[in-house]
């Protein structure tokens, strides 16, 4: 028995959490990469300007996650798709943290449940400081 094991990080824990970072980054990997290639065609370049179109203009991720997912009307299809894309990928170590707090708990580790936690509340924190 590994010691990862012994503490409930066997390999079923870890295949998990790779999947789920691999799954993250390879989705926000292919909306930027598509949001790219409708910027070029809407555009007709890639030059990045310092429009306001550019800036997040909520208060903190997660208004801006919200206002991004229920937007009838957003500022087009490629700035949202890169927008979508940046918060994937923004989300991706937030959900793996998160999914370490639910294992440790059910996995009766305490201590690991109580550090994780710690982790998510200062990383929560960070995302709603703006």
């Amino acid at each position: 028995m590994t010691p990862g094991a012994a503490k409930g990080r066997g390999p079923d824990f870890e295949r998990t959490l790779s999947t789920l970072l691999e799954i993250g980054v390879g989705t926000s990997l292919l909306l930027l990469g598509t949001g790219i290639l409708l910027y070029g065609l809407d555009y007709g370049n890639l030059a990045v300007t310092e429009g306001k179109a550019f800036f997040l203009r909520e208060k903190d991720f997660f208004s801006f996650l919200f206002d991004l997912l229920r937007r009838e009307n957003p500022p087009g299809r490629a700035l949202w798709t890169l927008s979508l894309g940046i918060a994937v990928l923004i989300l991706t170590p937030y959900l793996r943290v998160l999914l370490s707090v639910f294992h440790f708990l059910r996995q009766g580790d305490f201590k690991f449940s109580l550090i994780t936690l710690f982790v998510f509340f200062i990383l929560t924190l960070s995302l709603a400081a703006r």
